[in-house]
């Protein structure tokens, strides 16, 4: 029968990562001492259990512990193989797999990770290089394949998601709109013929992962695998003019972003207040219990030449080569983000990599959130990278926030409309190209180090 090990009884010293490759000289993976083939852990109750036999699944995310049980149980039906289930903090994750992998007590057969820490993993020899065809890559979408890969291999099997994506207003917009030159336009238009409608768009700006959308078409650091260290393109001309709109879009619909609570909002809109905003997938429990009539569709692009591309993060499962049973183990994680999947919305409200039937979903809208999925682009899994998530979020907070300087439009003696904006416009290129800049020049640094 499956278990559930608390991590937090069994305290372990974490290892430096540098140290990490000593697991695997340290001793014949082939070659099993006694202690390893019949592994002990006291249980909550304090008593020894014998783990012999048994895989043992790490994870830290205990909101899919439901769906983790039900596909242990049937995984030790049909193999006669229990499997202990481990939920662990995320703080020093993979540093607490490598030490088991040292000491040899409760190791990772299969752990689950997000797919930006798996050039750490493998470079610390935690992931094992699965050989071709391990999943059928046709069943998922090409973001989800591209997030197993590492330096050509694939070391992980594609799980689950999370995105962003617009939210929409069906009691008044019928479809979502192509762009969001096309939200200013009906902005501009708009004269409050809308009941209880309070802002046209709002959303949690000040959080990257709701406004990376508006540069994920261009804004590009190590190549579509995530994992190109040569690859640092974020001050080229596209980021620099999608970067100016989303300007452009603060001036025309300004709201007071430090008023912006997600959850605060989210609520607003699915009271009518707000005619679009921008969610990501940690709604969907919220979105399914609502008898709103709302909308969902993939982030529209910027204008008509500038295209918009939201930010996935994804969840995979690796199998450690220092584990019981390598096969067995990718067996596990086979069934975990395959075989067993049909559940895993209904268990654990997230949505698996793999498509499934539109069926599952409690309402049709849901689909959407695949197209929008499929639409996005990964956050790179290079470790020296690793605050590139800061760097942008505050990139993006300091164009939001800047104020433009009153004199760019003020009138000029024989001055006009035309020559006024292209002045603000030109004030807006000097501030993002800046900032741009700036992020471009961290990057190159961090990465030549």
């Amino acid at each position: 029968m499956y278990r559930i090990w608390k991590k937090g009884l069994f305290i372990m010293t974490a290892c430096l990562m540098m140290s990490v490759t000593a697991c695997g000289k340290e001793e014949d993976k082939g070659a099993k001492t006694e202690e390893q083939t019949e592994e002990k852990v006291e249980t909550e109750e304090g008593e020894l259990e014998d783990l012999e036999g048994a895989l043992n699944l790490w994870y830290t995310d205990n909101a899919i512990t439901p769906y983790l049980e039900q596909v242990a149980a049937g995984f030790e039906e049909e193999n006669q193989v229990s499997v202990n289930l481990v939920p662990t903090s995320s703080i020093d994750y993979l540093e607490m797999i490598n030490q088991s992998n040292i000491d040899g007590v409760q190791r990772a057969d299969v752990f689950l990770l997000n797919s930006e820490s798996l050039e750490k993993a493998y470079l610390a020899g935690l992931a094992l290089e699965l050989k071709e065809g391990a999943y059928e890559e046709g069943i998922y979408p090409e973001l989800a394949v591209n997030s197993t890969v590492y330096q050509g291999k694939t070391i992980a099997y594609p799980f689950y998601f999370e995105t962003e994506f617009l939210l929409y207003n069906k009691n008044f917009v019928e479809t979502a709109p192509a762009s969001f030159q096309e939200i200013i336009e009906f902005a501009q238009s708009y004269e409050g013929t809308y009941e209880g409608v309070e802002s046209i768009l709002k959303w949690d700006v000040l959080d990257l992962f709701y406004s990376y959308g508006f540069i994920g078409e261009y804004f590009n650091l190590g190549g579509v695998y995530g994992d190109d260290s040569s690859i640092i393109d974020l001050d080229n001309e596209s980021v620099i003019d999608s970067l100016t709109f989303f300007k452009l879009l603060n001036q025309s619909l300004y709201f007071d972003v430090s008023e912006v609570e997600y959850n605060a909002m989210l609520s607003e809109f699915l009271e009518g207040k707000i005619l679009y905003t921008i969610a990501g997938t940690q709604s969907l429990a919220a979105l399914a219990a609502s008898e709103f009539n709302y909308g969902i569709a993939p982030l529209p692009d910027l204008n008509g030449t500038l295209k918009s591309k939201g930010l996935a993060s994804n969840y995979v499962a690796v199998v450690n080569p220092y584990g019981t049973s390598t096969d067995m183990a990718q067996r596990l994680a086979k069934d975990l983000t395959d075989d067993s999947t049909d559940s895993f919305y209904e268990m654990t409200g997230k949505l698996p990599c793999k498509v499934q039937d539109n069926s599952i979903y409690p309402n049709p809208e849901f689909a959407h959130i695949i197209d929008a999925y499929q639409k996005s682009v990964q956050l790179p899994k290079l470790m020296n990278a690793s605050n590139f998530w800061v760097e942008t979020e505050v990139m993006l907070n300091n164009i939001w926030k800047t104020e433009m300087r009153e004199e760019a439009g003020e009138s000029l003696e024989g001055d006009t409309d035309e020559a006024r904006k292209q002045r603000v416009e030109q004030q807006m290129r000097e501030l993002v190209t800046r900032e741009v800049t700036r992020v471009q020049e961290q990057m190159e640094l961090q990465l030549s180090e």
